[in-house]
This record gives C-alpha cells, sequence and structure tokens, in this order.
C-alpha cells in the first residue's frame, strides 16, 4: 500500500456493519479524485471550509499536482505508523515558508495566497514517514454572516490537529499579544489532550537581516518572554559532527523547543536557517516514541463524528435524539471524493435536499476564541471549572459554581474520586422576549467528576462554601497492614 493510498484509503466495510464508516476508496481510479485546478505542491487538501456546508456537499478531498511523488510502500513501516506535524500560525506568519524548508518545495505563500481547511504533505526528500499538516490560518476576512460558521470551523480544525498529531510547530513573527495568546491556548489544550503532544515554537524574523538584532529580539522575546536558556544538540551529518543552537523553555509542565529563522539572503539566516532546519527534522526523525497511525482520514473522520452531535441543534423534522445522532456523521461518499453526512453517502445530486443544520447556541469557545469547549457539553451538560491541590496528607479541590448556594447541589463521595451535579436555571426564562448579545455562561445541567490517583478517607471529607466557591478538603486513606 502507498503512504497516499494509505492517508486516503479505507478498509471495506464489514458485512452487516451499517453504522461503519470506513469505505473501501479506490487512488487507481482518475475519475475518483480531482486533480487542484491550480498549481499547488500539497499532496492532499481536505476542504474543511465550513461546517454548515455538511447540509449538502461536505468536504471534498482534492489531490495535489505531485501527489505521485510520495514514497512508496517501502518507506512505510509495517505497523502503518509515522509521524504526524502540525504547523499551526496566525495568517501570514510564514507557515508555507517553513514547510518549504522542511520538505524542499515551493509552497505557495504571501497575501494573497492561504491554506484550505487541512492540507497535507508526506513522504518528501528525508521525511518519508513524517506527515505534515498544515491549517488555514486564522485573521482572514469572511462575509458578516458567516462568522459564527467561520469560528466554528476553524475551531473545530485546531481539536482535530491536536487529535491527530505528535508535533506541534508553532509559527510567529516578532511576537504580538495575538500570538503569545494563540501560544498559551495551545499549550493548554494540548496538555489536556488525550495523548501526548511535543511543542516547537519557530521564531520566524523574516524581517531581520543582521545577527545582532537576532542577537537583540533573542535576549527581549525568547529568553525573556519565554524565560528560555540556549541549548544545543550534537548532530552527525556523513562522518562528521555539528553543533545545532535552540532555546529550551518549560510552560505549565510543557516542554517547549525554540527555533530561530531569518530573512533568506542575509548573514544572520546562514548562521540560523539551516541548522535550525537540521535540529528540527533531526527531532522529528528520531522521535519514534511519538508515531501515530498513519491513516489520517479514517481518524480524523471518526474523532470528528464524536464531536458533531453536538455542533449543531436539531432542526429536522425528525425530533428522535437517536435518529439525529445517527444523521449527524460523516464518511466517505461511496462514488465521490467528498466527506459528506452518512445518510448522504450514496447521493448523486450532492446539492439536492439539503439536510438543515444550525450551529448550537451552546457552543462555548476559550478567550482566544481558537478552540470549542465541546469537551465540556458531553450528553448535552456541561463541566465546571476546578483546581486541584495535593499535599502528602490530603487534596483539595476547589469547584467553580457562581449562583449556586448549599442544598442546590448533588454530591457524592466515591472510594477514588468526588461527583457533583446540578442545574443553573436559564436566565432568559426571567426575561420577556430577550434578545441575546452574548452568552458564554453555561445553562443546564451539570456533572463534574473529579478523580484521584489514589483512595481517600470518604467519611472525613469536608465541604465548604464561599462565594460561588466549593471547597472540598480530602484527606488520603492511609494504607495500612495486616499480620496474620
Amino acid at each position: 500500500m502507498e503512504l497516499l493510498q494509505l492517508i486516503l484509503g479505507y478498509p471495506k466495510e464489514s458485512e452487516g456493519d451499517e453504522d461503519s464508516t470506513e469505505l473501501e476508496v479506490s487512488t487507481d481510479s482518475p475519475d475518483i479524485y480531482r486533480k487542484s485546478s491550480i498549481p499547488t505542491p500539497y499532496d492532499v487538501t481536505i476542504r474543511i471550509n465550513s461546517l454548515v456546508a455538511l447540509s449538502t456537499s461536505g468536504w471534498e478531498i482534492v489531490l495535489g499536482n505531485s501527489a505521485s511523488e510520495i514514497q512508496s510502500n517501502s518507506s512505510i513501516p509495517k505497523d502503518n505508523r509515522g509521524v504526524i506535524v502540525a504547523v499551526l500560525g496566525s495568517y501570514n506568519r510564514g507557515k508555507s515558508f517553513l514547510l518549504n524548508e522542511l520538505c524542499g518545495l515551493n509552497l505557495p505563500s504571501g497575501n494573497l495566497i492561504h491554506t484550505e481547511g487541512i492540507s497535507i504533505t508526506a513522504g518528501r526528500k528525508q521525511a518519508e514517514n513524517i506527515v505534515f499538516i498544515d491549517t488555514a490560518g486564522t485573521d482572514t476576512a469572511i462575509q458578516k454572516d458567516k462568522l459564527d460558521d467561520r469560528k466554528a470551523t476553524e475551531a473545530l480544525i485546531r481539536e482535530i490537529v491536536l487529535h491527530l498529531c505528535s508535533f506541534i510547530i508553532i509559527v510567529v513573527n516578532r511576537l504580538r499579544a495575538t500570538d503569545q495568546s494563540y501560544i498559551q491556548q495551545v499549550l493548554m489544550h494540548s496538555k489536556t489532550s488525550e495523548s501526548k503532544t511535543n511543542i516547537i515554537i519557530v521564531h520566524n524574523l523574516l524581517d531581520v537581516e543582521t545577527v545582532q538584532d537576532v542577537e537583540t529580539i533573542i535576549k527581549n522575546e525568547v529568553e525573556f518572554l519565554f524565560d528560555a536558556k540556549p541549548d544545543n544538540m550534537k548532530l552527525k551529518m556523513n562522518q562528521d559532527s555539528t553543533d545545532v543552537s535552540f532555546f529550551h523553555s518549560t510552560n505549565n509542565g510543557v516542554d517547549i523547543r525554540h527555533f530561530i529563522f531569518t530573512k533568506n539572503g542575509t548573514d544572520a539566516a546562514k548562521m540560523w536557517n539551516s541548522q535550525s532546519i537540521d535540529g528540527i527534522m533531526n527531532i522529528l526523525q528520531t522521535a519514534t516514541d511519538a508515531r501515530r497511525n498513519l491513516k489520517v482520514i479514517t481518524e480524523m473522520i471518526n474523532f470528528v463524528n464524536a464531536k458533531l452531535p453536538q455542533l449543531f441543534t436539531n432542526t429536522h423534522d425528525d425530533n428522535s435524539s437517536e435518529n439525529n445522532q445517527k444523521r449527524l456523521q460523516i464518511q466517505m461518499h461511496v462514488r465521490k471524493p467528498f466527506i459528506v453526512l452518512s445518510h448522504r453517502k450514496d447521493m448523486e445530486n450532492l446539492e439536492h435536499d439539503p439536510y438543515p443544520l444550525s450551529l448550537s447556541p451552546k457552543l462555548l469557545y476559550d478567550d482566544a476564541g481558537y478552540f470549542i469547549g465541546i469537551s465540556s457539553m458531553d450528553n448535552g451538560e456541561w463541566k465546571p471549572l476546578y483546581n486541584l491541590y495535593e499535599t502528602e496528607d490530603e487534596i483539595l479541590a476547589i469547584v467553580e459554581l457562581a449562583g449556586f448556594k448549599q442544598g442546590d447541589t448533588r454530591v457524592g463521595v466515591g472510594e477514588e474520586s468526588i461527583t457533583i451535579e446540578g442545574q443553573r436555571v436559564n436566565f432568559k426564562e426571567s426575561l420577556s422576549n430577550p434578545t441575546a448579545h452574548q452568552e458564554k455562561i453555561p445553562m443546564g445541567k451539570f456533572k463534574l467528576e473529579i478523580p484521584f490517583k489514589c483512595r481517600i478517607d470518604q467519611d472525613r471529607v469536608t465541604l465548604e462554601y464561599n462565594e460561588g466557591l466549593y471547597k472540598f478538603t480530602i484527606p488520603k486513606k492511609k494504607a495500612t497492614v495486616k499480620y496474620l
């Protein structure tokens, strides 16, 4: 199986398994996948430009003109695993420039060209088992009536990337407040991700030419703002070894490596650019413990299917939650290169009979607006925020529940966890036909379970209510020895 087929292909669904989202897709037929109408060195582009587009044609998968150059099965590990790397950053920070340098390609760049949805480049040069994912930059202009759809789409793409990738490379220029906020959001969400994500920050100083100016920026931004320390790695190249300089910092327990790039053709570029490329590629090539399943589209579909029912409200005539759950699932069309809603998988005219979709008004975003807080609304419920501290003898859990008093919630204490349940009445119910300009406070039922890594003394757990905070003091259960 070629790497391209591994990224695109789906095993044939088992007989009788009607709910399977995996279909056999042939990459041999020229009629299956459309080649891009404009020259693009991306191998595969998943055009996730709109969540609402799933009501009709869904998300087209387009092959790049050079897709056939992807390495063949001789370079694919037997377990179909490799390193998947996402390149993130706001619009016009130089993500395509970095991919050009890493892969030796000629990706489009500039203010008038931007990436669509999720674009994939794989199997190039010395990176046969490395898949690079580029995403549409944020901050691009959009029509006013499509802002909500764009915001939700960009947020979902970022959650997809965090799920798929074992490495995140964040590209910034001279640091701005928006870049710092963006980095903090990525760090926060990567830390809470189910699998470990490695973080690299590329400081792409594209307007800086002199070595002295670069050193000043490193001192004022990399070392001061990130508290990063100089570091180096030794690389063996042919019979020689060379030192690669980079910077290392830690943020809330997340290790970050910083690499420097400057304007091509300058003295500063000669000092930094080539060695930074060597350093990044060495990290990616030697990260055997960071390899993931290379069935990128299959993994993406399975992940999105777990999220879609929370993203949309049911506007269909059939109000059955079970039927709505089944309809809000995606898979490959059986004959077309489109990811569509499952019940539209064999429709010939995808523009016919649009399925009504409306984004849920309950979607929550973090302060930077990049990530959806849908994980806190599983099964239609929300989860309050909490802090957790531990000493040698006890655990302190502080839960934020503004507006709740003693008796408003139900608290359960298990052997290794505590559970809090309750319901917040919607503020709008006491108003007469109000217009909502902003709704970020979650309403309705909530359920929060806080697990611990040790057994607790259930009989000695205490709860204190203080100005919207629930403070649990939880003594640990001391181990006892029974002698026979």
